[in-house]
C-alpha cells in the first residue's frame, strides 16, 4: 500500500509542476464565425498551467531519519518517545477539485513512526461524500521502576510490560450532503495485537511474571438518517457490533516468582503455564440525536442511546510446579481449570437540555444526563456469578445575566446521584456491596472585558458529598480556573491561566487529601503580521500532593501513601523568515521543551530542536532539523537516556 500511495501522490505533484501554456486558437475571420455554429462559438479554451494548479494542490514532506545510539536505557527511551530510523512520508496535505468533485488527502508518520494516520474525503456536492480515516498505533510501555518488586535485586524489567499495535479504520458515505435528508452508512474496524509481561498469581502466595499474548477485533456496523431543518436537526443511527478478545498467558522453563523465600521449608515455583481467555461479544444498539429550536428564545436538544450486548467467555487453565494454598497450608503440584460463563449487559444512556432567553442579557440552561447498566450472568449455576449494577445521574441549571456591556455572571447548581452494586474483595465480610453517590456542587462565575484587548474569565466550584462510590473519589472539594488575556500591542498578545483544586475527605470517610495548583503565563509575538518574524512561549509551574490512607494486604495494617510533585515546564518556538533575496527566503525555527520535577520522584526531560527550511526551485524546499531528546532521574537514575537525532528531506507544495 505504501509504495502505491507514494506512487499516486507523486503523480498529482508532476500534474502540480508548471506547463507551458497552449497557444490560444487563432481568430477566425468574422465571416466564418457567422457561419459557424452556435455550440462551437461557445467552445472553451483549454485550461492553462494556473487553472491546472488551482485545480490540484499538494503539501508533501518526504524525508529520512537518523539518530546516534541510544545512550542509557532504551526500554524507557520506547516508553517515551520510540521514534526509529529510515525514510519517512512526514506529512501531506492534498487536495483536488473540479465543478462539483472534490477530493482531499491528509497524513503523516508513514514509513514507521508509532503513529501513522490517513484521511481521504472524496465527494461529488448534493450528491454524495465518501470518508476514510485510518489510524495506524505503536504502543510501548516497559519502565523498569513501574511494578517491579524485584527493583532491590537489581532486576531491572517491569512485571506489567506492553508491545502492542492497534489498527484503526472507519468508513462513511453520505448521499444527498446539503440537503434535508441525508442517509448515511458506516463500517469501523479496530484491532489490537502484540506481546507483554503479566503476573500469573495463585492467591497471595506467590507471583510470576510470564508472557502475555494479545489479540482483540471490534467490527461495527453502523446506518442511519440524519435530517436537517431550518430550526431543527435530528440524527437516528441503528447499528452493531462483534467484539473478539483472545488473551493468554503462557511460560515454559522453572521460575521462583517474587516470593523468595520458602513456605513450611518448601520453595514455591511455576514451570509450565497455559492461562487463556477467550471473549466473544456481541451488540445491537439504538441512537437518536436532537436539536431545536421552535421559538427564537427557546433552544433544546437531546440524546438517547440503548444496547443490549452480550459476551461468552471461556476460561481455561493449566499450570504445573509447587504451590500452596495458604488456607489449607496443602501443597500441590498441578492444576486445571475450565470456566464457561455468559453475561448480558443492558446499558441505557441519554441527556436533555435546554436553554432559555427571556431576555437578551439573560440567559438560563437546565440539563439532564442519565446512564444507567447492570448485567445477567450465568457461570454455570455457581455462586460466583456476581450481578453488578451502576446507575448514574447529574441535573444541573445555570443562570447567565450581563448586568453591564463588559461584564457577565454566572451562578448555578448541580446534583449528582447514583448507586452501584458490584462484588466485594477477598478481605470482606460480605459477597457483595451496594455503594451511593450524593453530591451537591455550587457553581459561579463571571467574565469582565475591560477593553477590546483585555479579559478576564473565572470559575469556581464547591461541593460537598453525602457519599461517594470509589475511595479515590473526590468528596468535598473546591476547583477554581482563571483565564486572562492582554493585547500589549497589535503584534504582541500576553495571556495566563490558574487552576487550583482542593480535596478533602471528612473524617466519616477515608482519608484521602488531593492538592494541585498550576499556573501558566504565555505570549505570542508577531510583528508586522508575522511574516518575517514569529515567537511563541509558554511557562507553568504545577504543584500537586496527595495523601491517602491504605491496607497492606500482606499484614492488613494502615499506612499512609504520600505523594509530591513541584514541576516547572517551559516551551517555545522561534520562526524566523532570513529575506536573502527576493525569492530566496529560508525560515529557521528553533525551540523546544523543558520539563523539571522535583519531589516523590524527580525527573528532568529535555526536548530542543532546530529547523532550516529553505526553498531550491518553484514549489520545491529542503528541509534539515535536529532534535535532542534526555531523561534524567535522581532516584531512578537506571531509567534515564539521551539520544540525537537529525532528519532530511524535500517539501513539495
Amino acid at each position: 500500500m505504501k509504495p502505491a500511495l507514494l506512487a499516486l501522490l507523486m503523480a498529482g505533484v508532476l500534474c502540480a509542476q508548471d506547463k507551458p501554456a497552449q497557444e490560444p486558437p487563432k481568430e477566425a475571420p468574422k465571416e466564418a464565425a457567422q457561419e459557424a455554429p452556435k455550440e462551437e462559438a461557445k467552445a472553451e479554451a483549454a485550461p492553462d498551467a494556473a487553472t491546472v494548479e488551482r485545480m490540484f494542490e499538494i503539501d508533501l514532506e518526504v524525508g529520512t531519519r537518523w539518530q546516534q545510539n541510544v545512550l542509557g536505557n532504551r526500554d524507557t527511551y520506547r516508553s517515551v518517545v520510540n521514534l526509529g530510523e529510515g525514510v519517512r512520508i512526514m506529512n501531506w496535505d492534498a487536495r483536488f477539485h473540479k465543478d462539483d468533485w472534490v477530493a482531499t488527502s491528509r497524513g503523516a508518520g508513514w514509513g514507521g513512526d508509532p503513529s501513522e494516520w490517513l484521511n481521504f474525503q472524496f465527494e461529488r456536492r448534493k450528491y454524495f461524500r465518501f470518508n476514510a480515516d485510518h489510524r495506524n498505533t505503536a504502543y510501548f510501555n516497559s519502565l523498569p521502576s513501574f511494578a517491579n518488586p524485584l527493583l532491590d535485586r537489581g532486576i531491572y524489567a517491569s512485571q506489567r510490560a506492553f508491545d502492542t499495535h492497534r489498527k484503526l479504520t472507519d468508513l462513511q458515505i453520505e448521499a444527498l450532503p446539503g440537503g434535508r435528508v441525508i442517509p448515511f452508512f458506516g463500517y469501523m474496524r479496530d484491532r489490537g495485537f502484540g506481546r507483554g509481561t503479566s503476573l500469573f498469581a495463585l492467591d497471595s502466595s506467590n507471583e510470576y511474571p510470564v508472557l502475555t499474548n494479545l489479540n482483540d477485533r471490534t467490527n461495527l456496523y453502523r446506518g442511519g438518517v440524519r435530517v436537517e431543518l431550518r430550526r431543527m436537526h435530528a440524527t437516528l443511527e441503528q447499528g452493531g457490533i462483534q467484539f473478539n478478545d483472545d488473551q493468554n498467558l503462557v511460560n515454559a522453563g522453572q521460575i521462583p516468582g517474587n516470593r523468595p523465600n520458602p513456605i513450611l521449608g518448601q520453595s514455591l515455583f511455576l514451570n509450565n503455564l497455559l492461562q487463556a481467555y477467550a471473549v466473544d461479544g456481541s451488540s445491537i444498539y439504538t441512537k437518536a440525536l436532537l436539536t431545536a429550536q421552535p421559538v427564537g428564545w427557546l433552544d433544546v436538544s437531546g440524546a438517547f442511546q440503548y444496547s443490549r450486548p452480550r459476551n461468552d467467555v471461556q476460561y481455561r487453565q493449566e499450570n504445573d510446579g509447587r504451590f500452596v494454598d495458604l488456607d489449607s497450608l496443602l501443597f500441590f503440584n498441578t492444576q486445571s481449570i475450565r470456566l464457561l460463563s455468559a453475561a448480558k449487559q443492558p446499558h441505557t444512556t441519554g441527556n436533555f437540555g435546554l436553554e432559555l432567553r427571556p431576555f437578551s442579557s439573560f440567559r438560563v440552561m437546565s440539563s439532564f444526563v442519565t446512564d444507567r447498566l447492570h448485567n445477567e450472568p450465568s457461570l454455570g449455576g455457581t455462586a460466583l456469578a456476581e450481578r453488578l449494577e451502576w446507575n448514574y445521574n447529574q441535573h444541573q441549571t445555570e443562570a447567565v445575566i450581563e448586568p453591564v456591556s463588559r461584564l457577565t455572571l454566572r451562578g448555578g447548581y448541580r446534583y449528582v446521584w447514583g448507586d452501584g452494586l458490584s462484588r466485594t474483595g477477598q478481605l470482606s465480610l460480605t459477597p457483595s456491596e451496594r455503594t451511593e453517590l450524593k453530591r451537591h456542587v455550587a457553581l459561579a462565575g463571571a467574565g469582565f472585558r475591560a477593553t477590546d484587548k483585555a479579559s478576564l474569565n473565572g470559575d469556581v466550584e464547591i461541593a460537598r458529598s453525602d457519599r461517594v462510590m470509589f475511595r479515590t473519589s473526590l468528596t468535598d472539594y473546591e476547583r477554581i480556573r482563571m483565564r486572562g488575556r492582554y493585547q500589549l500591542m497589535t503584534a504582541l498578545r500576553l495571556y495566563g491561566t490558574v487552576q487550583i483544586l482542593n480535596n478533602t475527605n471528612p473524617p466519616t470517610f477515608n482519608r484521602f487529601e488531593f492538592r494541585s495548583h498550576q499556573t501558566a503565563l504565555g505570549l505570542q509575538w508577531m510583528p508586522s503580521g508575522g511574516n518575517t518574524f514569529q515567537m511563541t512561549g509558554e511557562y507553568s509551574r504545577a504543584a500537586v500532593k496527595s495523601e491517602m490512607d491504605y491496607l497492606i494486604p500482606q499484614v492488613l495494617q494502615s499506612t499512609l501513601s504520600h505523594y509530591r510533585e513541584n514541576t516547572h515546564t517551559i516551551t517555545g518556538l522561534v520562526t524566523w523568515r532570513m529575506a536573502v533575496g527576493w525569492t530566496w527566503q529560508p525560515t529557521l525555527s528553533a525551540g523546544g521543551s523543558m520539563y523539571l520535577t522535583s519531589g516523590t520522584r524527580p525527573t528532568d526531560y529535555y526536548q530542543p530542536m532546530i529547523r532550516l527550511n529553505t526553498p531550491v526551485a518553484s514549489h520545491l524546499d529542503l528541509f534539515a532539523e535536529y532534535r535532542w531528546y534526555g531523561l534524567s532521574q535522581q532516584i531512578y537514575r537506571f531509567e534515564g537516556f539521551r539520544t540525537h537525532q537529525g532528519a532530511v528531506g524535500i517539501r513539495i507544495h
